[in-house]
């Protein structure tokens, strides 16, 4: 009798089979998820040598004043903390740190001081005159560098105040680049692909737009939101409806021409999704919709739909730094959205901000690195030193793993741990009632 035809050697081919799936399902990320997430693709740098970029947010700057004489509550930054940021943020541009030099840079929104509570015109005049000289010192610092600036609206930047409607106005602010704005293109030093560019802004009055940061042939297309529309205190509520569908049909086409391009999708905006942990209760309104159900579950609908091209989701407003994992209709993750902390200490967070590698082969985010000046508890204006912490060491992540790859198998208590430990950018542990509601996503 031949030995493929005894028994006893057909069962130990299929015990072994059985054996061979089962550990591709336990260790292979393509045999846990069949759908069209990304694949991953094998790293052969040096962790410190991957390209990155760049992200800041919520500078809320008052240069008028010292940081010492502005009440936490206030939530601003003084001239003295924004100069010594500055230092810091030329000395990332320049490459000159033990990291590779950022390909690029965004900035979150909020460049504005807070305007929730100003009345009178003279107030709202400060405001303006304030976001000016942010955004030509970010803009002076990005032309110096040779690295392009992206900039994204947040909800204190309109020109009518707090969350209301986004108004190019405040790129009129600085004088010197006021055609230059939302996208501050330059070439890099060592580009392969040439000058950043526009792609898309026929949304732009609504704060929304489109751009090749690596040049028109980078492969990585950023999509830059309005979220500040997307919530409850939004101003323009008799029009809130249409802005956002319209907005999310934009988005819906963007995601679409991506897909066909083959092109790597980061998106940006201020205001996050998921549970605000301050207001207890969603940031964004239920009562929104789009393509006939909630505005969230739309949201998530479109990741999971594009998700093999989609690299992450940046998010801001909070202040504080974190991830949060997002879920679409099946409990399968979608998609990453990586926090940035803010500049301003106002909310009892050290100011940081953050570096993100990517693997060049497929634009997947490998790491994440939050540098910091640490302003508590003394809170005195120091000079940025090299106090920092990264993804890989907080979380426990292997090199050649990416963010999104390990926060997927990653469970519960252990991601609530890491985030509770850099929520407010090391100024002491984030608060479980306050950090663990807001870590996943889910479709409702």
């Amino acid at each position: 009798m031949r030995k493929q035809d005894n028994p006893v050697f057909v069962l130990g081919v299929l015990v072994v089979v059985v054996l061979l799936i089962l550990a591709g399902w336990l260790f292979l990320p393509w045999f846990q998820d069949s759908s069209n997430a990304p694949k991953e693709i094998h790293l052969t740098v040096k962790q410190d040598s991957l390209p990155c970029f760049l992200v800041i947010s919520d500078i809320h700057l008052q240069p008028n004043l010292l940081q010492a004489n502005i009440p936490n509550r206030d939530a601003n930054t003084g001239r003295d903390l924004w100069d010594s940021t500055q230092n810091k943020i030329k000395s990332v541009l320049s490459g000159a740190a033990s990291y590779s030099k950022p390909k690029f840079m965004i900035v979150l929104g909020d460049v504005a001081m807070h305007t929730g509570k100003l009345t009178t015109n003279a107030d709202l005049e400060a405001a303006h005159a304030n976001s000016g000289t942010a955004l030509h010192d970010l803009r002076t610092m990005a032309e110096t560098a040779h690295v392009p600036l992206i900039y994204v609206s947040g909800n204190n930047d309109p020109w009518d105040g707090d969350y209301h409607p986004f108004s190019t106005k405040i790129f009129g602010q600085d004088t010197g680049g006021k055609t230059c704005w939302p996208l501050i293109t330059t070439i890099q030093d060592d580009s392969a692909f040439g000058q950043a560019q526009i792609i898309d802004t026929s949304k732009l009055p609504l704060g929304i737009y489109s751009a090749y940061p690596l040049g028109k042939k980078g492969g990585l297309r950023v999509i830059l939101l309005n979220s500040t529309m997307f919530v409850q205190a939004y101003t323009n509520q008799s029009n809130q409806q249409a802005e956002v569908t319209d907005q999310m049909a934009w988005f819906e086409a963007q995601l679409a021409q991506a897909s066909d391009a083959k092109e790597a999708v980061l998106i940006a905006m201020h205001v996050p999704l998921g549970w605000d942990s301050y207001a207890r209760k969603d940031f964004w309104s239920d009562k929104l919709t789009y393509n006939g159900t909630t505005l969230q579950n739309a949201f998530l609908d479109l990741l999971e739909k594009n998700q093999a091209g989609i690299i992450g989701v940046l998010t801001s407003h909070t202040h504080m730094d974190g991830v949060r994992r997002l879920y679409g209709k099946g409990k399968k993750l979608v998609a990453v959205d990586i926090s940035v902390p803010g500049i301003s200490p106002g909310h009892r967070n050290n100011p940081g901000i953050k570096l993100i590698s990517y693997n060049p082969g497929n634009f997947s985010l490998q790491n994440f690195r939050t540098l910091y000046e640490n302003y508590f508890p003394t809170e005195k204006v120091q000079s940025w030193g090299t106090d920092q912490f990264d993804f890989r060491s907080e979380f426990g992540c292997p090199y050649g793993t990416s963010i999104r790859q390990y926060l997927q198998k990653l469970d519960i208590s252990t991601l609530q741990g890491a985030v509770q430990s850099i929520y407010k950018v090391k100024n002491g542990q984030g608060g479980a009632g306050e950090v663990n509601p807001a870590l996943d996503v889910d479709y409702k």
